[in-house]
């Protein structure tokens, strides 16, 4: 099961059913037996400078943040609580030729892989981690659309 609440504005042309549709898609694959409760918020670079000095140590701004925690469920059922908290306006600077569109679908995309377990640490968990991300960002229209 995962459910998604979403704060903060979404750039236009982007629905909040398509990015439960997304996250159902990629964590029902990487996690097929998880629970997730998924809080994405979207913030200006201020706000998330604050949550990166805070959490990381790390005075600057990112463009996504990903943050896991293990909880109990009335029925006694880990479920995985959530946070993707993504800088708007670094998505603006970096997406190069891009469209914000998909420069949000692809650090989403990162973020949701972050909350599955893969890391960027090493060179193989980068590596690994890069070819899930082209196999979701390759699937995007089809599960967007219906497909699968």
């Amino acid at each position: 099961m995962i459910k998604i609440a979403i704060e903060g504005e979404l750039p236009a042309g982007i629905s909040p059913s398509e990015i439960s549709t997304l996250a159902k898609h990629i964590m029902g694959r990487e996690c097929p037996d998880k629970a997730f409760e998924i809080s994405l918020n979207i913030v200006d670079s201020d706000e998330m400078r604050k949550i990166n000095r805070q959490y990381r140590g790390a005075d600057e701004t990112t463009d996504i943040l990903s943050f896991v925690s293990d909880e109990l469920d009335l029925n006694g059922r880990k479920s995985h609580i959530c946070d993707i908290i993504v800088d708007i306006n670094s998505l603006e600077i970096q997406k190069g030729i891009n469209s914000l569109i998909e420069e949000f679908w692809q650090v989403l995309i990162h973020g949701l892989l972050h909350l599955a377990g893969y890391d960027h640490i090493t060179h193989a968990d980068r590596k690994k981690m890069e070819d899930a991300e082209e196999k979701y960002n390759s699937q995007l229209l089809g599960v967007l659309n219906g497909g699968r």
